[in-house]
């Protein structure tokens, strides 16, 4: 089985643990339209599984020809407005199927849990605390973090010093974004999964790195890869 010898499962968040495919494209939308910019789902798409201002710079250099730091900090913010807005106060927030059951049979069997995302650290906690994970999951790393983000391998390297896992053949990567694959990749873990939330295709996914790609996360307990 996939799990077997595994003492860490690095998890991305939207998308892969968070039942959420496009409020994140969405609520950049509404940020760059706030200050006269347009943009629409695909080049918001620039911004998954990166530091959101990484991904902001990203489409004002590529797209507009606009070099202002002062700018990305301003769409950040009205970025971070709308994205706190919707995990603390939308119905619709949710994990993905079965993301608690997972959780709990990973801890059953002593298996670390690390969250990785490229939210701020304020935003993540927000959504930890809305779905009930504190005290759940073994540790959150957030763009906040870090100073490049994915595809870089960083985030798991810190993931794994937080809950003493030294061995990259004991860890696996979890995401649903093409740059999760090749973080994955890139740290050298065991296995990278897929997760097909709609945000990109599964020939996406699989052409970035993934060892196999599943519906949700919890697939993986019952998953073979060879």
């Amino acid at each position: 089985m996939i799990l077997d010898s595994i003492q860490l499962v690095v998890l991305d968040m939207a998308g892969t643990t968070v039942s959420d495919t496009f409020s994140v494209h969405d609520s950049m939308i509404k940020a760059f339209q706030e200050h006269d910019l347009i943009i629409d789902r695909k080049l918001a798409s620039n911004v998954l599984a990166v530091p959101k201002p990484i991904g902001i710079n990203i489409i004002l250099t590529n797209h507009f020809q606009i070099v202002d730091e002062q700018l990305i900090e301003k769409i950040h913010n009205s970025f971070k407005f709308h994205m706190n807005s919707y995990y603390r106060d939308n119905e619709a927030v949710s994990e993905t199927k079965n993301t608690g059951l997972f959780f709990t049979y990973l801890k059953e069997r002593n298996i670390k849990i690390v969250l990785d995302t490229g939210f701020s650290k304020e935003t993540a906690e927000l959504i930890v605390e809305r779905l009930n994970w504190i005290g759940i999951i073994d540790g959150l790393v957030c763009s906040d973090d870090i100073s490049i983000g994915r595809p870089k391998p960083d985030m798991i390297f810190i993931a794994m010093e937080m809950v003493g896992v030294t061995d990259v053949n004991n860890v696996i990567k979890v995401g649903d974004t093409p740059n999760d694959m090749l973080q994955g990749k890139n740290a050298n873990c065991q296995w990278t999964i897929g997760v097909n939330s709609g945000a990109f295709s599964i020939e996406d996914l699989k052409n970035s790195g993934a060892d196999l790609v599943l519906d949700y996360p919890y697939q993986i307990i019952n998953s073979y890869i060879g």
